[in-house]
């Protein structure tokens, strides 16, 4: 009988791997599970520009809650993952099989990556909170000509949502902030229809479904196939799946999130076109789980696309507050940019990578993700602008002021015709109850008005 030693050279032959190439935006192709960064994008810095005399005069931010640790379905497939390759390494010879790519987990452990799993697993991270903090900190200098003490902020009722809203606010309003100032709107109650953070949870009807796709892009181009087979080259014997090889991919982003983001161990054995793959099979999930491929996401979505709209469009806010920063989840997000219209693309072909799609996950959904929209005075008139994960976003369509903005009367009626075209929430959604409304913007906690008219 061979031995693992005898049959080695056979069995490197198939090795070719090569990490992804120097100059790659790796970034740009990790999607949802990567710590935030800023977005890549194809507009240059003359296009967006603004006229110094423009001014912010109000300013709202939906934004994901900071790095978190891995969902408990993803911890699972990790910890089974880890599991195998302990038990690998102890069998004779088993370690004198691996490639270079992947010697590293000879030392690796995951108890380094989350020591304490039971408290761990599905919350925040200290990135995520430094990085909330972060967010708090720039927004009160950089809108400090707007800013109060009394600001209201919102935030769904999760835990980690709940977290990173107050790690922001202490950067915002400072350590000791008055904690009434934080609303948390519950995320689970269907008879609160669109008047809620978590407009997919209480919808219904929603239905979103990215597995098909995701399944379909793989059989028709053979990517985690042959993704597997690689991985099996560099350790033959080990038994790599498509499944455990996606783990393998998504571990690149845990270990840069958890240890450090110069530890690129995991991401270095993929080349540039799997990790594009990878891009887009993230972003085919959620096409089709929470954007555009899911006929009710605009419709979900749109209840906090109108209450921005109507705080846009009102010269005297209620208690004259001019922030408005909330806080949800990645799917709620990419439903209320599809509320907007923003990164749409008609189709989203699974039978190849559309080289030149509108939406990529990687720019819109990472970790601490965030929508920032904007009221613009420039020489007395009003535009609107939206900025995610720190670049412009153009709205289809409207684009025709400074800096690609859109003129804030157009921007209105475009919200008015979109309002028809995406129906209403409480009777798409079959709700129970409720409103199509969002309105929690509407009743800040406290007055900032210091007379009687604002």
């Amino acid at each position: 009988m061979k031995t693992v030693s005898a049959l080695l050279p056979v069995l490197l032959m198939a090795h070719t791997a090569q990490a992804y190439s120097e100059g790659f935006d790796l970034t740009d192709h990790t999607s949802q599970l990567n710590f935030y960064h800023q977005a890549a994008t194809d507009l240059t810095a003359e296009q967006v520009a603004l006229d110094e005399t423009c001014v912010v005069d109000q300013v709202h931010m939906i934004m994901r809650h900071g790095t978190r640790y891995p969902s408990s379905g993803s911890y699972n497939g990790i910890k089974s993952f880890a599991e195998t390759v302990t038990e690998y390494l102890s069998w004779p010879n088993m370690s004198d099989t691996m490639a270079n790519e992947l010697k590293f987990l000879k030392t690796w452990n995951l108890t380094d990556l989350i020591p304490n799993p039971e408290i761990e697993v599905e919350n925040i991270t200290a990135l995520g909170l430094q990085e909330a903090y972060d967010v708090g900190s720039t927004f009160r200098t950089k809108y400090a000509h707007l800013y109060n003490t009394k600001e209201t902020v919102w935030s769904n009722a999760k835990e980690r949502v709940v977290r990173t809203a107050k790690s922001f606010m202490n950067g915002f309003h400072g350590e000791n902030w008055n904690s009434n100032l934080l609303v948390q709107v519950n995320n689970t109650d269907e008879t609160l229809g669109g008047d809620t953070l978590t407009p997919i949870d209480t919808c219904p009807n929603f239905e979103g479904d990215e597995s098909s796709a995701q399944t379909a892009f793989a059989e028709a181009t053979g990517w985690q196939t042959a993704l597997a087979e690689r991985l099996e080259s560099l350790w033959p014997g080990f038994g790599f799946s498509t499944g455990v090889a996606l783990t393998v991919m998504d571990l690149c982003m845990y270990q840069r999130n958890f240890l450090g983001k110069d530890h690129l161990e995991f991401c270095q054995i993929f080349t540039d076109d799997e990790w594009e793959h990878y891009g887009y099979h993230k972003d085919l999930g959620y096409y089709y789980g929470s954007g555009y491929g899911v006929a009710l996401a605009p419709t979900v979505g749109f209840p906090y696309a109108e209450a921005v709209t109507r705080l846009l469009n009102e010269t005297e806010t209620t208690y004259c507050q001019k922030i408005f920063v909330a806080f949800s989840q990645d799917t709620q997000l990419n439903a209320m940019y599809s509320g907007f219209g923003l990164n749409y693309d008609e189709t989203y072909q699974t039978d190849a990578i559309n080289a030149t799609r509108n939406f990529r996950s990687s720019r819109v959904v990472a970790m601490g993700s965030r929508m920032v929209t904007e009221r613009i005075t420039c020489n007395g008139e009003s535009y609107v602008r939206f900025n995610i994960n720190e670049q412009v976003a153009p709205l289809p369509g409207c684009q025709s002021g400074p800096g690609l903005t859109c003129p804030l009367a157009a921007f209105v009626q475009y919200m008015e015709t979109r309002k028809t075209a995406v129906g209403d929430f409480v009777t798409e959604c079959a709700s129970t109850g409720g409103s199509s409304e969002l309105t929690i913007f509407e009743n800040p906690v406290m007055n900032q008005c210091a007379v009687t008219a604002c």
